[in-house]
């Protein structure tokens, strides 16, 4: 069983999920959890693995701790990252700006233009970028893919994307309507296809 592990890293947080992409919905679900109140005195972190849930409290100073933490806990539940087969490591990140319109391998290259970015999602994309690095120290010998929120809303017409303010500003700061949660839509529009018949997609 190839397996996927996919990483959400927040500025105090990680969410992470073990994916078998063979299988849909919840059933492709081997194990998830988080890891919170990174930099806090008082951390937690989490497992969810064949319906049940292991929880523990620690000081965890950074995300290099924190990600430590989740290898531990995959071990602890018996699913050892090297034997699961895992062929790449999934990372979403909420701001592509105008760079990335499509999921990348993650380089040196990819990682500094994705902290370029940081000033269009503060809050956001230097976490991306410290998840990122942790990974790749901890996981280098696996693929590791960057997904974009702001990718699904890459082609949205000039009419949605453009804000009423001289473009010169707009061109210098990089400002345009970029779309948030585009994960999470393409999933949406994706299943709906899937379910629905065509002929309430019309």
């Amino acid at each position: 069983m190839s397996t996927v592990f996919v990483i959400n890293s927040g500025s105090s947080s990680i969410k992470y999920q073990l994916i078998n992409p063979a299988l849909e919905g919840k059933d492709a679900v081997v194990a998830s959890g988080m890891v919170d109140q990174i930099g806090l005195q008082q951390g937690k972190y989490s497992i969810k693995h064949d319906g049940e849930k292991i929880e523990h409290q620690a000081e965890i100073p950074d995300h290099a701790v924190g990600l430590q933490l989740v290898i531990d806990l995959f071990n602890e539940v018996g699913l050892n990252l090297d034997e699961q087969d895992v062929v790449a490591v999934g990372h979403r990140v909420v701001q592509g700006g105008n760079l990335f319109r499509e999921p990348v391998k993650i380089d040196d290259t990819v990682i500094e233009q994705i902290a370029s970015l940081s000033p269009l999602a503060p809050l956001h994309n230097p976490a991306h970028v410290l998840g990122m690095k942790v990974a790749r120290d901890l996981l280098p010998d696996i693929p590791h893919v960057a997904v974009f929120d702001t990718a699904f809303f890459a082609d949205l017409p000039d009419a949605s994307r453009i804000y009423p303010i001289p473009q010169d500003i707009a061109e210098k700061y990089a400002v345009r309507r970029y779309g948030a949660h585009g994960t999470s839509h393409q999933y949406a529009v994706s299943y709906t296809h899937l379910t629905l018949p065509t002929s309430d997609l019309v």
